[in-house]
């Protein structure tokens, strides 16, 4: 699950990040960006993030990974 969401992120931001890397509060992700990875979980994973969870799920890759694992 890891190297599957560090793909979507490196994928769309064009860039490596760390598994724990701040992506919002760092300003690596934006809310383009954003909406870019939403889309990407959605069609990779069949499972889409309520617009109300955005911020805190995507606060890092891992907690973007948990949260597939829990939703998918």
């Amino acid at each position: 699950m890891e190297q599957k969401v560090l793909a979507i992120f490196e994928n769309v931001l064009s860039r490596k990040v760390a598994f724990n890397d701040e992506l919002i509060e760092s300003y690596i992700l934006d809310s383009i960006t954003a909406v870019d990875i939403v889309l990407e979980v959605q069609a990779e994973f069949g499972c889409a993030i309520p617009p109300t969870d955005v911020a805190s799920v995507l606060k890092t890759p891992a907690t973007l990974a948990a949260w597939i694992e829990e939703n998918a």
